[in-house]
């Protein structure tokens, strides 16, 4: 990193990740002699093997234990991925053979690939609509077939409606809740001040700030998202600067950030 002359010019950079996720990134931007701030905006809370969960549990238990049944199975994010992981390092001594891999996005990916497994991802645009143009998932090869999508409570129905629409029986492994995080006025004051640059890592974590802050587009210098979705999402709500990082992954988010430092002058 260049040195700059007046370092107050740089503004502060606000991490919404969840806990789980957000210590690195935090520690390469104070590397970089940034002030880095951490708000989580969301709080994961997976569900154990524990009898404390029962219900849901019973049922991650039974689709663990029926993997080797699907022909596809979609990991959603990198906590999607640590779940299913859990649950099938619970139940599976070996990895069950026939099954393909596929990740949103290369931080998910990463994760099941650390595991050994052969994964299949978009090569650009990571989200539902980049799984659903791979190969694997066309109508010729994923008609009458199982698939299983490992994700969260909730969430976007556009990967599983039109998996259905080609052929395919689809069915949800949701391995953890996302439960949003409500802030005081106080806590958003002390975080906004000195409008500093905001990194989301999806459109929901936009969501809940506007619930908690109003007009949030004066109050910061700008955003950067992990998809052009939430990009879009941004634009349409008013947000005039707004930049897409190539995947949540650090390295990406960091690149553009130090374009966005550069682009705004501040001496990167």
């Amino acid at each position: 990193m260049a040195s700059h002359s007046n370092p107050k010019a740089l503004p502060p950079i606000v991490v919404t990740r969840p806990h789980a996720h957000a210590e690195e990134l935090l520690e390469a931007l104070r590397a970089m002699g940034l002030e880095a701030r951490h708000h989580p905006l969301i709080d994961l809370q997976p569900f154990k093997d524990d009898g404390s969960t029962p219900a849901e549990a019973q049922q991650i238990r039974q689709l663990t234990l029926d993997i080797d049944r699907f022909r596809a199975v979609i990991a959603i994010s990198q906590n999607a991925a640590e779940c299913g992981l859990y649950w099938l390092d619970r139940y599976w001594p070996q990895f069950p053979i026939d099954i393909d891999w596929y990740a949103v996005g290369p931080t998910t990916a990463y994760v099941l690939e650390d595991a050994g497994l052969a994964v299949q991802q978009p090569l650009e645009q990571f989200d539902s609509e980049g799984v659903l143009a791979l190969p694997g998932l066309q109508s010729d090869q994923i008609d009458g077939e199982k698939v299983l999508i490992w994700r969260g409570v909730g969430g976007r129905e556009t990967l599983a409606t039109e998996l259905r629409k080609r052929g395919a029986e689809v069915v949800y492994c949701e391995l953890y809740r996302r439960d949003q995080v409500d802030c005081s006025a106080d806590d958003w004051q002390r975080t906004l001040a000195g409008k500093p640059l905001l990194l989301l890592s999806s459109g929901q974590a936009l969501d809940i700030i506007e619930q908690q802050v109003g007009i949030l587009s004066e109050q910061i210098s700008g955003i950067i998202v992990p998809s052009e979705r939430v990009a879009e999402k941004a634009r349409a709500a008013g947000y005039r600067k707004v930049m897409v990082a190539a995947s949540a992954r650090n390295e990406d988010t960091l690149h553009s950030l130090r374009q966005w430092l550069i682009a705004d002058d501040v001496g990167f």
